[in-house]
C-alpha cells in the first residue's frame, strides 16, 4: 500500500518537459518506453485520443496496473506548465495480479476521451522492475482538444 501511495505521489509531483519522454533505467541505459498520443477523431462527446506505449528497449518494462491497462495520468498544460496528473476515468478491478508487462519490443494502446478545451499529454511510471522501485516517469506528447 505505502509503495503505492509512494508512486501516486511521485506521478502527481513531478513534472516532465518535453514532447515524447523515454523513461531509461536504473543503471542509466537508453532502454525504455515511449508514449505517442494522437487525437482521433471529434465527436459530441469529445475528443476520441489513443495513447500507444510502445517498448523500444530491450527488456521487460513495467506499469502500475489500472485494470488490464497501464494506469495513465493526464496532465494539462496552464499558464506555460504542466498542471495535474489525475486519472479522467475509473480503474475496473485488475483482471491479474501485480503491475502490466511489456516486453521488448511490443506496445500497447489505451484510449481516452476528452471533453473540454486545451492542451494535454498523458504520464505514467515505468520501471524496470517488478516491484516498481526503481520507476520514472514517462510523458506523452502533447496534443490540443478543441
Amino acid at each position: 500500500m505505502k509503495l503505492k501511495l509512494l508512486l501516486a505521489t511521485l506521478v502527481l509531483t513531478t513534472a516532465c518537459s518535453g514532447n515524447t519522454a523515454t523513461a531509461g533505467g536504473p543503471d542509466g541505459s537508453t532502454d525504455g518506453i515511449t508514449i505517442v498520443a494522437s487525437v482521433v477523431s471529434h465527436t459530441s462527446a469529445g475528443d476520441s485520443v489513443t495513447i500507444r506505449i510502445s517498448n523500444v528497449g530491450s527488456r521487460t518494462e513495467f506499469f502500475s496496473r489500472c485494470g488490464a491497462e497501464p494506469l495513465v495520468l493526464m496532465q494539462q498544460f496552464v499558464n506555460g506548465v504542466w498542471t495535474g496528473g489525475v486519472q479522467n476515468f475509473m480503474c475496473v478491478a485488475p483482471a491479474a495480479p501485480g503491475p502490466v508487462r511489456l516486453a521488448p519490443g511490443a506496445s500497447l494502446t489505451v484510449s481516452r476521451v476528452l471533453s473540454v478545451a486545451g492542451r494535454y499529454r498523458f504520464i505514467t511510471s515505468v520501471g524496470a522492475m517488478e516491484d516498481l522501485s526503481d520507476a520514472a516517469q514517462a510523458a506523452s506528447n502533447a496534443f490540443d482538444v478543441q
